[in-house]
């Protein structure tokens, strides 16, 4: 086991009620995190909540969470001063996980689903960096990483949008590393390949088969995959403006 080098503040984690957002959050208090769980929906809040009360009760951290749509600047806001009232003005960790995913070619989209994702997967990520920099840089310390993709790596068909949003949130996260590493701030990217997530879930049987079949591994990863990555980055002091991606060789770089 990898030494821990815990981060004095709490956590904030977007997505965090399901998949690997809940993954990283139940990583994030096993360390001794407190965390604030952002969700969206109504239908996420229950998730949300539960996941809280299992924090609390099993890791001994306190737990909140928020509702609210992160590609919202005044949402965001409202989102950090919540974690700020609850737990104290030092931020230790952000993890930009909220996103959506698309399924179809470029021309056959609307305009407004590829904004909306964009707004939620790229400005969000932009929104929630941009409030929290301030906290951390008070203190000179601070670990953000941002959920990538290996379709931001190499581009997808049926996810243009998607992959353009995960493109360019390494190159966000790199310009950030490298104008606050003086501050001891660090800032990388997770770029999973396909996890078992709600997302892959909602897909047909056939086509999760064949995606796995091109795995080299010749297998899905699971949401602990990312949560170990995660941990390791957050601890891990001389690491910054860096990818990692769990994806059984699906991409190699």
């Amino acid at each position: 086991m990898f030494e821990l080098n815990k981060i004095e503040g709490f956590a904030i984690v977007t997505g965090g009620a399901r998949g690997l957002g809940a993954a990283m959050s139940e990583e994030l208090a096993s360390e001794g995190y407190n965390v604030l769980i952002n969700h969206v929906s109504e239908g996420s809040r229950a998730k949300a909540e539960a996941l809280a009360e299992k924090l609390e009760k099993e890791y001994g951290v306190k737990a909140i969470t928020f509702k609210g749509d992160v590609a919202d600047y005044d949402t965001c806001k409202a989102m950090v001063q919540a974690g700020v009232d609850a737990f104290g003005d030092k931020i230790a960790v952000l993890i930009n996980n909220a996103g959506i995913q698309s399924n179809q070619t470029f021309e056959a989209m609307d305009p407004a689903h590829y904004q909306q994702l964009i707004g939620i997967e790229l400005l969000g990520s932009m929104h929630m960096t941009h409030l929290v920099l301030p906290y951390m840089q008070k203190v000179n310390a601070g670990c953000i990483i941002s959920m990538s993709s290996i379709c931001g790596l190499y581009g997808q068909d049926t996810q243009a949008d998607y992959s353009a949003a995960k493109a360019g949130l390494i190159g966000f996260s790199r310009a950030i590393a490298r104008e606050n590493a003086a501050r001891h701030i660090r800032v990388n990217c997770i770029a999973p390949g396909l996890i078992k997530t709600d997302m892959v879930a909602g897909l047909p049987e056939d086509i999760v088969e064949q995606f796995r079949l091109g795995i080299p591994m010749q297998m899905l990863g699971e949401p602990k995959d990312i949560a170990q990555a995660m941990a390791y980055i957050v601890n891990a002091p001389y690491l910054t403006g860096q990818v990692i991606s769990p994806n059984g060789g699906s991409a190699m770089y």
